[in-house]
């Protein structure tokens, strides 16, 4: 079978890692070691996150990041344990590197300061405005022969066309 590299965010109950990280971090890592995972890394994202919208009575959660490898058969049953482990593990989302990219990926998220890499990423990506011409729009601006179906503001003094 073949052996894939995956991602996979959980979103842990923040009450317990505050509690006793080491403890939820060693369950979490119990669970993978039983459907024959290899931890690659491990690493808290972010334990201090307040949530969009409240999860089971959460409002706020703990994520957590963890690759490793392990045999594309056993992913079922690894997503079902981690649903099984409903007081620990409140969500989580899984997604298979690409080979291709599996080098980029485990030399950032090994780095320490990956974290702060993707995070600004992130931000980045949502401070950029996009030109409405560089994606195709087709309707031309009041200046470019036409109205761009809006009517033109006319002034007080300024007859209508």
């Amino acid at each position: 079978m073949p052996v894939n590299t995956y991602e996979t965010m959980l979103l842990l109950d923040s009450t317990k890692v505050s509690t006793d990280a080491d403890s939820v971090k060693q369950q979490v890592h119990h669970i993978l070691e039983r459907h024959g995972a290899t931890i690659l890394v491990s690493r808290e994202w972010n334990y201090n996150q307040k949530l969009a919208y409240p999860i089971n009575k959460q409002k706020k959660g703990a994520f957590h990041i963890v690759y490793y490898t392990m045999e594309s058969t056993n992913q079922n049953g690894l997503e079902r344990d981690f649903r099984l482990a409903e007081g620990v593990i409140i969500r989580t989302m899984t997604l298979a590197v690409d080979p291709k990219w599996n080098e980029a990926v485990m030399t950032i998220a090994k780095d320490e300061h990956g974290k702060e890499f993707a995070l600004r990423g992130m931000q980045e990506e949502a401070s950029v405005t996009t030109d409405p011409s560089a994606i195709g729009s087709d309707m031309p601006f009041e200046g470019e022969g036409g109205h761009g179906g809006r009517r033109r503001r006319t002034e007080p003094n300024e007859k209508h066309e």
